[in-house]
């Protein structure tokens, strides 16, 4: 037990960085677009992503199948700062077309570098040491979130949003440090080397997807959450917008400020209440849950709704998504060969999560287009979508599928 202990806390640790990273990456990004196109062009921007994971996602199964999980999460790494220092000169030469290619960068390498942490850490954990560590990883990355949310809130207006991205950049170093010591220190996990995928399918993790029930199960319920995720946070970002109109630097450090709460209760979640509940409940009951939860705060927002009754909702989704469904949700993975840890878990999670959102996206630009005013049906769409997530839960959950908690 003591060796995964230690391991738990390099890869905590290289996650911290990450989310460290990601903070500032979030808030400065998604400013920095509004600044430039404004808000009501986030869908418009979001319905890229469907195009940019999967080019993505491809190419993150092309390197795996070459040089492995080790090499593969170094270059992925890398290659996120490279983009985020070109980003901040052309930000410093006032090129505000890059501005839209950071919010890209920024949904997308976040989710790539952390499961693929998480990939390794489920092939190196059993169950019974997962349910006991998965929140205490969690806990410690997400203080990353933490300090990143503290910087954003105390760097924004002196050193101006866009030195974020450049801080951003500058933290992955020590992540890709950390990561690799753990690779060399622990090992690598057996993978095929004898050829590339034969087919797009089979490299983006798809054909590992469609073949096993559970998997499936769990990609409809992460579509569904991030749906929802999604028209939050447009919402948010909406209301945040006319609350801030023409104060860029004090909208940034609000947000800051609000992630900053928010990575902070997510913290106390993850080491407290999540392995708790990983311990003491069975799984059925954590997942379904957590729907029911949004349920109630998001219909609170449709009756009353203000900045504060569509913060709380997106703000309490996103303390479960970091949280208990991440720690309740990477329990899936345990038991499963190396295709479906390393390549089906970053198509569910990776391509998953933001094609839902890019998907949504696509149609909320279209009816946009059409002349619907979107922003007054967000909050609608989200009630339908989570409600959709709690039935979801129940093809994952029955007693035949579920995980041996013994």
């Amino acid at each position: 037990m003591k060796s995964k202990i230690i391991f738990a806390g390099f890869m905590a640790s290289a996650a911290f960085f990450t989310l460290l990273g990601y903070e500032l990456m979030r808030s400065s990004a998604t400013v920095l677009f509004k600044a430039a196109y404004g808000a009501e062009r986030l869908p418009l921007i979001m319905a890229c992503m469907p195009v940019v994971v999967l080019v993505g996602v491809w190419g993150y199964g092309q390197l795996l199948s070459r040089f492995g999980p080790r090499m593969t999460l170094q270059i992925s790494t890398y290659a996120s700062a490279l983009l985020m220092v070109i980003g901040f000169l052309l930000l410093e030469l006032e090129i505000i077309w890059v501005t839209p290619l950071l919010f890209l960068l920024k949904e997308f390498y976040v989710v790539l570098l952390i499961e693929q942490y998480w990939s390794y850490i489920n092939s190196e954990l059993d169950a019974s040491s997962a349910k006991k560590l998965n929140g205490p990883i969690t806990g410690i990355a997400g203080m990353g979130g933490v300090v990143g949310g503290i910087l954003v809130a105390q760097l924004a207006i002196p050193l101006g949003t866009h030195a974020l991205v450049l801080l951003a950049a500058l933290v992955l170093l020590p992540s890709a440090w950390i990561a690799n010591a753990a690779y060399r220190r622990f090992g690598e996990p057996a993978f095929r080397t004898d050829e590339p995928p034969k087919s797009l399918t089979e490299g983006i993790g798809w054909r590992a997807v469609r073949s096993n029930p559970k998997l499936l199960s769990l990609l409809l319920i992460v579509i569904a959450s991030q749906v929802t995720a999604a028209v939050l946070d447009f919402k948010f970002q909406l209301i945040l917008s006319d609350t801030f109109a023409g104060r860029i630097d004090e909208e940034t450090a609000l947000q800051g400020q609000f992630w900053f709460v928010l990575n902070l209760v997510t913290v106390l979640v993850q080491f407290v209440v999540t392995p708790l509940l990983l311990t003491w409940v069975a799984l059925r009951w954590i997942h379904l849950m957590m729907p029911a939860v949004h349920c109630c705060t998001i219909a609170w927002a449709v009756i009353e709704p203000s900045l504060f009754s569509v913060g709380l909702a997106f703000f309490l989704f996103k303390v479960f998504d970091y949280s208990v469904f991440r720690g309740a949700k990477e329990l899936v993975y345990l038991p499963l060969n190396f295709d479906a840890r390393f390549r089906a878990k970053e198509f569910i999670d990776v391509f998953g999560y933001r094609t839902s959102k890019g998907g949504s996206s696509v149609v909320v630009t279209m009816l946009q287009s059409v002349g619907v005013a979107m922003s007054s049906y967000y909050l609608f769409i989200a009630l339908i979508l989570a409600s959709l997530w709690s039935v979801l839960v129940f093809p994952l959950t029955r007693p035949e599928r579920t995980i041996d908690e013994s």
